[in-house]
């Protein structure tokens, strides 16, 4: 009998240790997300399609490595004072950042945070004439993104995404101030990849 009694006993605890394990919260998570945005470039609406890779801690905090592209090159047209002959220039842009979500609130599947992502980049402005290009000019830019997001899992693995904020250049330069310095409005889809690692 007390055999049996030190048997149901040792399940007991072995069954409430394996439940309080399943509650505790990884302190590090691996986090990847799908990060596209919709802003401005001189006034032309584009699509900036990104990826974000990086890890989590606790509740508290997310960071790691992104890398953003606009989807489609951007004509810019102005008027060269030198010729007096409106112009056109084809930009595609590209950014390597890194990121730091600091999370305010985070309850069920809602989550709220401010983001803020330091990159370089690197536009190219080029210059065509009857299909010969007669100007390909690189700059470097050093680009400065603050947000405020929502997440929301929608099922264990996957989530969406949304949020404002503005896009700004710490290289000041008058052209690139007026070309690149815009709102940002982000949708993104989430994947959780732990749901599979932990299973």
């Amino acid at each position: 009998m007390q055999g049996l009694n030190k048997s149901f006993l040792l399940i007991a605890f072995l069954i409430s240790i394996l439940s309080f394990s399943q509650e505790i919260t990884p302190k590090w998570r691996f986090n990847f997300q799908l990060d596209n945005r919709i802003s401005s470039i001189r006034n032309n609406e584009v699509g900036i399609f990104g990826t974000k890779v990086g890890v989590q801690y606790k509740k508290y905090t997310r960071f790691g490595l992104g890398v953003s592209f606009i989807a489609n090159p951007v004509t810019i047209t102005y008027f060269n004072k030198n010729t007096n002959v409106q112009n056109e220039n084809i930009l595609h842009f590209w950014y390597v950042s890194v990121f730091n979500d600091w999370i305010l609130y985070k309850k069920n599947n809602l989550e709220c945070f401010v983001t803020e992502q330091i990159g370089y980049g690197k536009p190219t402005f080029v210059h065509e004439v009857n299909s010969t290009i007669v100007n390909d000019s690189h700059v470097d830019l050093y680009v400065n993104e603050i947000s405020g997001q929502v997440n929301y899992k929608i099922f264990s693995w996957v989530g969406a995404g949304a949020g404002f904020g503005y896009r700004n250049l710490f290289n000041k330069k008058s052209f690139l101030d007026t070309t690149f310095n815009a709102p940002i409005y982000i949708v993104k889809l989430i994947i959780y990849p732990e749901t599979f690692f932990y299973k």
